[in-house]
C-alpha cells in the first residue's frame, strides 16, 4: 500500500509535468508561427521596395539618357521634355490663331473700305439724280438736312432720305439701314429738316420709328 501511495503521486506529478511541457511547447510554436508571419510580411515589403527601387532607377536612367539624346523615343520618356514639347505646340497654336485674327482684321478693314467706297458712289449717284430731277421740276418735298445718331456721333443721311422721296411724300424706317450704325450699342435719333409747301419744318424720330413726311393727318 505504501508503494502504491508513492507511485500514484509520482505518476500524477509526471503527467502534470508533461502537460505543462506540452503547453509550453504549443505556446512556443504559436510564437514561432507569429514571428514567421511577421518575417514573411517584412520580406514581402522588402521585395516591393526593391521592385519600386528598380523601377525608379530604370526611369532615372531613361531621363538621363533623354538629356543627351534627341530621339523622339527619349523625348517621350522624359516628362519634363514632354511637357516642354506640349508647351511649344500650344505656343505655335496660339501664334497661328493670332495670325488668323490679324488676317481677319485686315480682311474686315478691306471690306469696310469697299463698302464705304460703294456707299459714297451710290450717294454721288443719288445726288446727281436728285439734281437732275429738281432741275426738271420743282420738288414739293425736299430734305434739306438729316442726321442719324447720338449726341456723341452721327451720320448725314439727307441724300439717303431724298433718294427715298416718292412724289410728295417720304416713308421709311429710322434705322441703321439708312447708312450704317454710327454709335453701336446706343439708341439713335433721326432729325430731319425739310421743305414742304414753301415751309421749312423739322421732325425727330427715334430708332425704329416709322418716318412719314409730311406727317399724315390723324
Amino acid at each position: 500500500m505504501k508503494l502504491m501511495g508513492m507511485i500514484v503521486p509520482g505518476c500524477l506529478l509526471a503527467a502534470a509535468g508533461l502537460a505543462v511541457g506540452l503547453m509550453l511547447e504549443y505556446q512556443a510554436c504559436r510564437n514561432l508561427d507569429a514571428q514567421n508571419d511577421d518575417l514573411r510580411r517584412q520580406l514581402s515589403k522588402m521585395a516591393a521596395l526593391a521592385a519600386e527601387n528598380q523601377r525608379l532607377s530604370h526611369a532615372l536612367a531613361q531621363a538621363q539618357a533623354a538629356q543627351t539624346s534627341d530621339t523622339p523615343t527619349n523625348l517621350v520618356t522624359n516628362p519634363g521634355l514632354q511637357e516642354l514639347a506640349q508647351l511649344r505646340s500650344q505656343l505655335n497654336t496660339l501664334l497661328q490663331q493670332s495670325n488668323d485674327v490679324a488676317t481677319l482684321h485686315a480682311d474686315t478693314h478691306a471690306v469696310r473700305d469697299a463698302l464705304e467706297a460703294a456707299r459714297q458712289s451710290q450717294r454721288a449717284s443719288r445726288m446727281l439724280h436728285r439734281a437732275t430731277r429738281d432741275a426738271a421740276s420743282s420738288a414739293p418735298l425736299e430734305i434739306l438736312e438729316a442726321s442719324y445718331g447720338t449726341d456723341r456721333t452721327n451720320l448725314d443721311v439727307s441724300a439717303e432720305l431724298n433718294d427715298r422721296v416718292q412724289g410728295a411724300s417720304l416713308k421709311t424706317i429710322a434705322g441703321n439701314q439708312l447708312a450704317g450704325d454710327p454709335d453701336y450699342g446706343h439708341t439713335k435719333d433721326l432729325i430731319v429738316v425739310y421743305r414742304f409747301g414753301g415751309q421749312i419744318l423739322t421732325n425727330q424720330f427715334h430708332e425704329g420709328d416709322m418716318v412719314v413726311l409730311p406727317p399724315e393727318s390723324p
